[in-house]
Order: C-alpha cells, then structure tokens, then sequence
C-alpha cells in the first residue's frame, strides 16, 4: 500500500510567504491549507487532513517552537517542520527545521524528505 500523497497544514501569518509556497506546490500536485496563529491547529488538522504540519516560526520563534513540539507530542504520527531564518539543521525533538529563506522549491523537497522519512518508519 503507497503512501498518501503529501498534505501540508501551514501555519503563517506571512500571506507573501503563503502564496509563494502554495504556487510552488500546485506545480508539484502539493496540497497546502493556510492556517492562521489564531485557529486552532487541531480543529484545522481535522478538517483538512494534513499529514505534515509545517510552522512558519520567523515572528516569534519560541511559540512557534512550542506549538510545533506540542503538536508534535499529540500527533505522534505526523511529521513536524519548524521554519526560520537562516536555519537548517537536522531533526530535535521530533522537529525538522528548516531555513525559511529557500526556494520554494528546494523547501517542498525538504519537507517532502521529512514526510517519507516519517512514513517509512511507521
């Protein structure tokens, strides 16, 4: 049985950001659905059916960071992406983080990475 194809629950207040990586993803047959820092993640998850959760952390980089490991320990199952400026390293605490300012492209790839890494493990 093939995995589903990839789904991203995007939470970013960054509508520039948003809508380059969302035109980058039709290009790749990438679903992405917009969440805003008010909504709540879980109730978004449930209605959208993402299986990436991808946190745009660049304005304010610890709650984005306790939002995502939060996530990450309700939603085991689920792979966690934290996005800032200028960081790449490699997955802590159940997170991948990733530097905000690449391509969309290349950042697709590297959450697409993320995903399949996630999903061969389970």
């Amino acid at each position: 049985m093939g995995r589903p194809p990839l789904s991203i629950l995007l939470a970013s207040d960054d509508a520039q950001f948003i809508r380059k990586l969302s035109n980058a993803a039709v290009e790749r047959g990438v679903a992405i659905h917009a969440l805003a820092a008010e909504q709540d993640v879980d109730v978004a998850l449930a209605q959208k059916g993402a299986n990436v959760y991808v946190v745009d952390a660049d304005g304010a980089p610890r709650r984005g960071a306790r939002s995502a490991t939060a996530f990450a320990a309700r939603h085991p199952g689920i792979p966690v992406v934290l996005l800032a400026d200028q960081a790449d390293a490699p997955a802590t605490a159940g997170l991948v983080l990733l530097d905000k300012g690449r391509s969309s492209e290349r950042l697709l790839r590297a959450i697409e990475t993320a995903y399949v890494a996630a999903s061969s493990i389970l």
